[in-house]
């Protein structure tokens, strides 16, 4: 009988590519690693003394790991006084690139991290971090000319102009606003709006809070139509939104909130309502209040009748999700990037955190956000868009706008099962209960594995001897000796 269904050789596995979103290409060397970069990172190891510096790439970076890996070892010589500095790279983060990967981090003890591409900047608590983003070409002329035809738009208007991780670079040109070589300087020439205002995104860590954006407002994000876009145009409100992509040189308007992508979450939020199983996934273990919300959502769904599973599997793909039948609807507690999950090709919808608080809560009833959150810590007592959450509001029965059917609490069941648990036997507590159309169902979700056909190894504890010792075999894999 063959084996193949079962294992694949070991030549499959080495020439396994990584998976590599279809938007993200390998930029060039000269794009991601300069000397410009070289001497910053080597004057911030040098300045704090780091003797374990992880290097965290993302996927597409990987073919140029160890170049900057070895460039930075080479600068490491008895005549700078710092031979004892080792350096390693996080080939494979645990659960998305932008985050920051402490966990693989303390598996070698690091003591630092350089952090390398995409960041959601996420707050840090264990390690010191720099980041290191990359240095795209910007054609400042063609820019220019671009936001010409913007005149009459932004006449009197404030205007918000946001800069991709490749073009922070730009920020250095603004100094000083009465320079003529300044970005500002330049930008108020050809728009003659009332004020700009030029930031990165995702902000720096240490950049001040500037008031909160006006409603009115016109933004234009400089850099491709990515998920960076996507996070920042639907949590900011503002009149109209902008693209200018530098590298093919064009510039087109977007709204974010009419867009399908939009409408295809609100379905998913009416699915996350039909659930009577929920999966919460725990993608990140450092962003601060991930446990509050995991308990929030436990509550809120308790009060509906909805059980709940905790699952942390690591990085998500359909493959691991599948495991879960049981489950008909998952939750995404994850960093701000994380949360804008496209889930077509899942078994199930997975949706955000701010999804299911629309879901669940009661508070959200018959309204729609003027913006999406995507930073779950809004949504906590200490957050701006927190909304109390109250269990006597939840309606008894509701309308699924998906299938047109009556949604009944299972509050009622729960409370009956709890107060006579302790009171019936272990196997009368696993007996099938009858609902109101006659459905049959079981109480537990454990019992759902009962109907698998396949549920695992068999240990057979006590049914064969055990085996013998044997003396097995020496070396390397390329060279085996046999004992």
């Amino acid at each position: 009988m063959s084996t193949t269904v079962f294992s694949n050789s070991g030549e499959k596995v080495i020439e396994r590519q990584a998976d590599v979103e279809q938007d993200e290409v390998t930029p060039p060397l000269d794009q991601v690693w300069n000397g410009t970069l070289l001497k910053i990172c080597w004057t911030w190891i040098r300045h704090n003394g780091y003797k374990k510096i992880c290097l965290q790439f993302p996927d597409h970076y990987l073919p140029h790991s160890n170049e900057i890996s070895d460039t930075l070892k080479v600068l490491f010589t008895p005549e700078t006084g710092m031979t004892d500095v080792k350096i390693f790279v996080l080939a494979d983060t645990s659960y998305g690139s932008c985050c920051v990967d402490e966990i693989a981090a303390g598996h070698v003890e690091a003591d630092s991290l350089i952090h390398f591409g995409n960041a959601c900047r996420s707050r840090v608590s264990r390690l010191p971090v720099l980041y290191m983003y990359p240095q795209y070409p910007f054609d400042m002329r063609k820019f220019v000319d671009k936001l010409a035809t913007m005149a009459d738009t932004v006449m009197d208007k404030i205007v918000y102009i946001y800069l991709d991780i490749g073009y922070h670079h730009l920020l250095d040109k603004r100094v000083d606003e009465d320079d003529e070589d300044s970005l500002c300087h330049k930008l108020r020439e050809v728009l003659p709006c009332k004020e700009l205002f030029v930031e990165g995104y995702p902000p720096a860590e240490d950049a001040a809070e500037d008031e909160k954006l006006q409603k009115d407002a016109i933004c234009l994000f400089v850099g491709a139509e990515n998920a960076r876009f996507s996070n920042l145009s639907i949590t900011t409100q503002a009149a109209q939104w902008f693209i200018y992509d530098p590298a093919k040189n064009n510039l087109f308007e977007r709204n974010p909130l009419t867009a399908q992508y939009i409408r295809r979450r609100f379905y998913y939020t009416e699915k996350c309502k039909d659930a009577r199983t929920l999966g919460l996934i725990v993608a990140t273990l450092t962003a601060d209040g991930y446990l509050k919300i995991v308990a929030r959502l436990q509550e809120m769904a308790k009060a509906r009748g909805v059980k709940t599973q905790i699952i942390s599997v690591g990085r998500i793909n359909p493959a691991k999700l599948a495991n879960f039948l049981e489950i008909d609807c998952f939750v995404l507690i994850g960093c701000p990037f994380n949360n804008l999950y496209n889930s077509k090709e899942y078994y199930k919808p997975i949706v955000s955190v701010f999804e299911a608080e629309m879901a669940l809560n009661p508070a959200w009833h018959m309204k729609y956000p003027e913006s999406y959150v995507t930073d779950f810590r809004q949504l906590l007592p200490e957050g701006e868009k927190f909304l109390e959450f109250k269990a006597v509001d939840v309606q008894e029965q509701d309308v699924s706008l998906v299938s047109g059917r009556i949604r009944d609490n299972n509050t009622t069941e729960d409370t009956l099962e709890e107060e006579g648990a302790a009171a019936l036997s272990e196997r009368q507590q696993q007996a099938l209960t009858a609902r109101r159309n006659l459905e049959v169902m079981t109480n537990k979700i454990g019992l759902t594995f009962e109907d698998r056909s396949w549920k695992g190894l068999d240990p057979a504890l006590g049914c064969t001897e055990p085996a013998k010792l044997e003396r097995g075999l020496s070396g390397i894999p390329t060279n085996y000796t046999h004992n």
